[in-house]
């Protein structure tokens, strides 16, 4: 009887060790000093550790959430992560994400905020979501008309709409035209000055990469040559304003860690890429200026107000809504104005405005958050 029941004691014995190495190994690796490695990058906060007076009012409520605690700040959960990442990169060459889209020849795509979506030519505007996109800004056109200010919209594209070719072999559109389609040929009807940034990142694309292959951003270049087309179109309406010529710039190519979409992964030390830059060969003419008497209207840390000015009064003065695609291109465009007002916010303000007197309002926004041109139909213009 004892030989039988050796057996059965080894397997109880390594049952036991293989249940508890993932509780003892991390706690006694971080004693010994050992790095955690790198950290995820969540939009979202981590769940506290319950107090243990909810023990005594309700104790199925506090395991639950000492629970989702302890496994949202596990030691060494991220290393673990990182590593899970690379095992089902190399091994099934898929994405370890559902918000990540694992390419071909080393792209990755975003596959949350409809970006997917808008390369398929699904989930299309309906009659009444572009009637109220043509009435707000048609809205905002004449508001600012009134007070002598030229008004243009500015849609950069998702990066699968410029590098489709590398989504993966089973990825096919649905449809021949997208969101960002019937929103140029909406805006175009009510006469609202529309520019679509498709053709001008095409053209880049055609001299060198203009899209990070790791983050859903275009590179340098990419942002050089789409803040060239902005310059291009403001030019007509103001002809003090100078072309960005590339020659102005050196191209300057450096190995970088992966971007945002690498981040989300865990994985930016592990796969980095050739970062793209335009390099100023002359000093630059803009330099930091202050507010008119306003606050920096973005409600999120890390979304910061620029301001700049140059020494050059013929050329126009502008107020920039834009999102993290302008963060790239807003040293390009800021020196082509005598004074510009950068704000990572897509709400209104006629306060701003009427403070800054701007020539120019100019609305920049990614195409995965062309919704965000007309998603605050409420607002009160004065």
């Amino acid at each position: 009887m004892r030989r039988i029941l050796e057996p059965q004691r080894v397997l109880l014995f390594l049952g036991v060790v293989l249940l508890l190495t993932p509780l003892v190994l991390p706690e006694s690796l971080s004693m010994l000093g050992v790095s955690e490695g790198p950290t995820a990058q969540e939009n979202r906060l981590k769940t506290p550790l319950p107090p243990l007076s909810l023990a005594r009012q309700d104790f199925t409520a506090f395991a639950g959430q000492l629970a989702t605690a302890y496994s949202e700040t596990f030691p060494y959960r991220d290393w673990m992560i990182h590593t899970g990442n690379i095992l089902k990169m190399a091994v099934f060459r898929e994405s370890p994400s559902s918000n990540i889209i694992q390419g071909r020849d080393g792209w990755f795509f975003y596959n949350m905020e409809m970006d997917l979506e808008d390369w398929l030519g699904v989930d299309l505007y309906s009659p009444e979501e572009l009637a109220k996109a043509k009435d707000v800004l048609t809205r905002r056109r004449d508001w600012l008309a009134r007070r002598g200010i030229s008004f243009l919209v500015v849609v950069a594209p998702n990066k699968n709409s410029i590098y489709g070719e590398f989504m993966p072999r089973g990825f096919h559109k649905l449809a021949p035209i997208t969101r960002l389609d019937q929103l140029a040929r909406a805006l175009r009807e009510a006469g609202v000055p529309f520019l679509d940034l498709r053709p001008a990142l095409l053209e880049a694309k055609a001299v060198r990469r203009a899209y990070w292959k790791t983050d859903s951003h275009w590179n340098g270049w990419g942002a050089f040559m789409g803040s060239r087309a902005i310059v291009e179109v403001l030019r007509r309406k103001f002809p003090a304003m100078e072309p960005l010529r590339p020659e102005d710039y050196r191209v300057s190519e450096s190995v970088k860690p992966g971007g945002d979409l690498a981040a989300m992964l865990l994985m930016e030390g592990t796969i980095p890429e050739q970062a793209i830059d335009m390099v100023p060969l002359s000093p630059i003419r803009s330099r930091p200026a202050p507010p008119k008497g306003y606050a920096n209207p973005a409600t999120l840390s890390g979304r910061d107000m620029i301001i700049r000015e140059t020494d050059e009064p013929a050329l126009p003065k502008a107020v920039i809504f834009r999102d993290s695609f302008s963060s790239a291109a807003w040293p390009f465009l800021a020196e082509r104005f005598s004074r510009s007002v950068f704000l990572w916010e897509h709400r209104f303000k006629p306060d701003i405005v009427l403070a800054e007197k701007p020539d120019v309002v100019i609305y920049e926004v990614v195409e995965r958050y062309q919704n965000e041109l007309f998603g605050f139909p409420e607002e009160d213009l004065p």
